[in-house]
């Protein structure tokens, strides 16, 4: 029986071309065309989405689940955009402490320009999880820096306690847990093989345990699922799509930015080529400073042993 990504295939989305040119740009951002019309209860409406973070909570299910990650929590924070972020690092702060990660990780588009590196620090600096903080970058964490800023930003980040994954991969002994990480697909940075290189020389990580590490990977875009499911991972966080970040009530967004995205898998939990693979909103927003019926996202996903199919409940943030 094929699964939903293969049906979702044989749909040819015939308006994709068209906006990817510039006619893209402004149907994707009718809202700019309501507000003339619509006038302060559309700006509104959206000024309250861009604002409303929420906390999607899942618990996940593994037959082979190390012991050591038994009820262990991974958060997730995904395209923060400083440049017009409009939620409070404080907000931030108590949004993600309050549910005490275990981990944290990060999956680019933190910065959107230059001047965004000045208040990096006031974001992330607090955020702490006993087993780490993991970063990998998006495409605005490239598309505004120099080489030389680009080193500047990498030191930043690990100055404030995060460990930047720059297509390689880091093993956590004590969790039995390889973290692997996947540079930007969107700009052609991905590389899988050399992400996955440490697990393939690795002598063995299963003399801690007889059960196998999981397998964690960590990409700013889905667009590098396909070489992701050949080595293999038992969940796979990504972005980059914003969940569309303005779509129209009752209809999907018409540019998510992503292969899978095109096929309708732009936001959420799914299991795709036995990937199981997460979208996230993210927190920021891109082009346009606001978020329209897409609100905001902090993910946090405590891992369980068993054969149980997911469970999600959104909480607003506070």
């Amino acid at each position: 029986m094929p699964d939903k990504l293969t049906t979702l295939f044989t749909k040819e989305i015939s308006r994709r071309d068209f906006f990817r040119g510039a006619g893209g740009f402004i149907v994707n951002h009718w809202l700019l065309s309501l507000l003339p019309v619509g006038g302060a209860g559309v700006l509104g409406w959206a000024e309250h989405d861009t604002r409303e973070l929420q906390s999607e909570m899942w618990d996940l299910f593994y037959p082979k689940l190390p012991k050591s990650l038994e009820g262990k929590t991974v958060c997730q924070l995904s395209d923060l955009h400083l440049e017009t972020l409009k939620i409070s690092p404080q907000r931030i702060f108590q949004t993600t402490m309050a549910q005490k990660p275990d981990l944290l990780v990060l999956t680019g588009d933190i910065i959107s320009t230059r001047t965004d590196l000045d208040k990096v620090d006031s974001y992330l600096e607090k955020l702490s999880a006993p087993y780490g903080k993991y970063v990998v970058l998006g495409n605005n964490d490239y598309s505004h820096l120099s080489h030389t800023l680009l080193k500047r930003f990498l030191k930043q980040l690990q100055g404030l306690g995060w460990i930047p994954l720059i297509n390689e991969s880091s093993f956590i002994t004590s969790l039995n847990l390889w973290i692997i990480g996947i540079d930007d697909p969107a700009t052609a940075h991905d590389n899988v093989d050399q992400a996955y290189q440490n697990l393939l020389t690795a002598k063995t990580p299963l003399s801690t345990s007889q059960t196998p590490p999981f397998c964690l990977a960590l990409a700013h875009s889905s667009d590098c699922l396909d070489d992701v499911a050949f080595y293999g991972a038992d969940l796979l966080l990504t972005g980059h799509t914003h969940g569309g970040q303005i779509r129209i009530p009752g209809l999907p967004p018409l540019i998510t930015n992503t292969y899978l995205g095109d096929k309708g898998i732009y936001e959420g939990y799914h299991v795709i080529q036995g990937i199981p693979l997460y979208v996230n909103r993210g927190i920021g927003e891109s082009v346009i400073p606001l978020r329209f019926n897409v609100p905001p996202e902090i993910t946090f996903f405590t891992l369980h042993q068993g054969n149980a199919s997911p469970k999600h409940q959104t909480k607003d943030a506070k």
